[in-house]
């Protein structure tokens, strides 16, 4: 497939602006902690304005999104939750406790602790798989959706599947199926791929001082794993919201054939931006670019 450097979608019209979550919240971020269902949540409170929540990834936490926050805080209230599994959020003890299901719910929880009916929800990596979860289930909670270098799950399920190059791409999460509590964990390999040397650097410094056995049991509960050509259903995987994607071309975890064919998926219309030069971690490596186009995007939901 040739990527272009911005593909653009049309929307249908654009959403009224909605009123916004109040809050009183210091520019600096507040932290909050919320229960669901024994769980706590951790999530960090910026600015005043419509709901921007940003779901990080893995190998990642909260802090990753510094220059969204820096940018939206003007604006918007912007929210990061950390996600269970990461702390100082709860870190449940049996891998079924990280079904697609409890992390789901758990961003529910964050909303009505907010007091928000909807907001928009920007997500990266894992996150992303999470928030679209969230976005089948209860698409009346959001405004809009944000897709940051992330599984598109109807086209992802049948690519691990049978496509022999992002399985390929996709030989690291092996690792963590494999890893138990107390195993060297590695973290030199699993922070690689990061290119800002100070996050990285943090980043490992976390992981090295964090129980990982939860982060990872995302993995073994939600990502394929061989043996593979495995017909998974991706029956309910559309999109009932406006969407952007916002994609480095340089990810080193999934294949370019993963924004191929996308539209047929998104029935209120997706923008897809592809940006050359930047990997995995697009929002740090070109962060200028990619706060312009979220910007752009919530301009156009008029939000």
């Amino acid at each position: 497939m040739l990527l272009s450097p911005i593909v653009f979608l049309l929307f249908p019209l654009a959403c009224a602006r909605r009123a916004y979550v109040s809050c009183d919240t210091e520019q600096s971020g507040k932290d909050h902690f919320v229960n669901n269902d024994g769980v706590t949540l951790h999530y960090r409170q910026y600015g005043y304005g419509p709901p921007l929540v940003f779901i990080h990834g893995f190998p990642d936490n909260a802090g990753t999104w510094f220059s969204q926050v820096e940018m939206f805080s003007k604006d918007y209230t912007v929210i990061t939750p950390t996600l269970r599994g990461f702390p100082p959020s709860g870190i449940p003890p049996n891998a079924t406790d990280y079904t697609g299901a409890k992390y789901v719910s758990d961003l529910l929880a964050v909303l009505d602790d907010i007091g928000a009916d909807t907001a928009v929800v920007a997500a990266h990596d894992v996150g992303g798989s999470i928030m679209q979860q969230f976005a089948f289930a209860y698409p009346e909670h959001l405004e809009g959706i944000i897709l940051i270098n992330t599984h598109v799950l109807p086209i992802f399920l049948p690519l691990i599947e049978f496509d022999a190059g992002q399985q390929n791409m996709s030989l690291y999460t092996l690792k963590y199926f494999a890893y138990e509590p107390g195993q060297p964990k590695n973290v030199s390999f699993i922070t690689g791929k990061i290119r800002n040397e100070r996050y990285r650097a943090e980043i490992a410094q976390y992981l090295e001082e964090s129980p990982m056995y939860g982060m990872l049991d995302f993995y073994k509960e939600n990502y394929p794993s061989p043996p593979y050509k495995q017909n998974l259903s991706t029956a309910g995987c559309v999109y009932k919201i406006p969407s952007l994607i916002l994609w480095g071309t340089e990810d080193p975890y999934f294949s370019p054939k993963m924004i191929d064919g996308i539209e047929k998926y998104f029935l209120r219309g997706v923008r897809l931006v592809t940006v050359p030069g930047a990997g995995h971690w697009v929002f740090q490596d070109r962060a200028t670019r990619s706060n312009r186009e979220i910007g752009n995007f919530l301009e156009y939901l008029g939000y």
